[in-house]
């Protein structure tokens, strides 16, 4: 698959923009782990191999076990995911499958049980953040960068 375009030198000021979008993100005071945990789940949802490659050492980076890196497209079912984890990763898949224009209210209520309003706010930033790096990537073909490493 060839890249279609290079959406960083086509639109610098757009890519400055959301380069500053993550690093908003990245500087909430939310653990970094779990913001991975969601860029990576959502990235496989939007089926983005660009993310995907790139969230997945990031994770590790930032505390995610090998267990959770590879069970998190399974999270429903792995026991590797405390509750606070699988109410971001409900939350996530919520916000980011909007079946029917709605994020159900159980789903709101789960997050809330181990989130205060702020909390979620800044959860929901990274979710609309991943969700617009993975459009960009995928509508562009941008391929991941792959290393042994």
């Amino acid at each position: 698959m060839e890249q279609r375009f290079d959406v960083s030198k086509l639109i610098p000021d757009g890519y400055k923009a959301m380069y500053g979008v993550h690093t908003c993100v990245q500087n909430s005071g939310m653990d970094l782990g779990l913001l991975e945990l969601i860029r990576l789940r959502i990235s496989q949802i939007n089926g983005c191999a660009f993310c995907v490659a790139m969230h997945v050492p990031l994770g590790r980076k930032f505390g995610l076990s090998e267990h959770q890196i590879h069970l998190v497209a399974t999270w429903k079912e792995a026991p590797v995911f405390s509750a606070k984890e699988r109410a971001a990763l409900a939350w996530a898949e919520a916000v980011t499958v909007l079946v029917s224009q709605d994020v159900p209210d159980a789903v709101y209520a789960e997050v809330q049980a181990h989130f205060s309003a702020e909390e979620i706010a800044k959860l929901t930033f990274c979710i609309a953040e991943i969700n617009a790096w993975n459009r960009l990537m995928v509508a562009s073909r941008t391929p991941p960068a792959l290393t042994d490493a």
